[in-house]
């Protein structure tokens, strides 16, 4: 919200007036039409179907993506326990 001053300045220059006929101009947001819930059943059946549309990865693939996940979480946990013993380190010599 703009301060007393700001408004003050804008009524003189005339920017309000501008931005009320904006706002009037612009197309206001009107929600559609609302939408019945479904039954359980329904649902579920839905999810059953979309779920046979997925393309699942091979168990390969599967193997592949999990080791390099695991190797990038040792990598970088590495490189932060390695910092956090150096900045110690320094913290340890500057304190003492």
């Amino acid at each position: 919200m703009p301060s007393r001053e700001l408004r003050r300045m804008q009524q003189k220059l005339g920017i309000d007036k501008k931005r009320e006929q904006i706002r009037k101009k612009a197309p206001s947001r009107k929600k559609g039409p609302k939408k019945e819930r479904v039954s359980i059943r329904q649902f579920l059946s839905e999810v059953r179907a979309e779920m046979k549309r997925v393309t699942w990865p091979t168990r390969q693939e599967v193997i592949s993506y999990t080791l390099v996940v695991i190797i990038t979480v040792l990598l970088v946990g590495g490189i932060v326990a390695l910092a956090d013993y150096v900045f110690t380190y320094l913290v340890k010599l500057i304190i003492l």
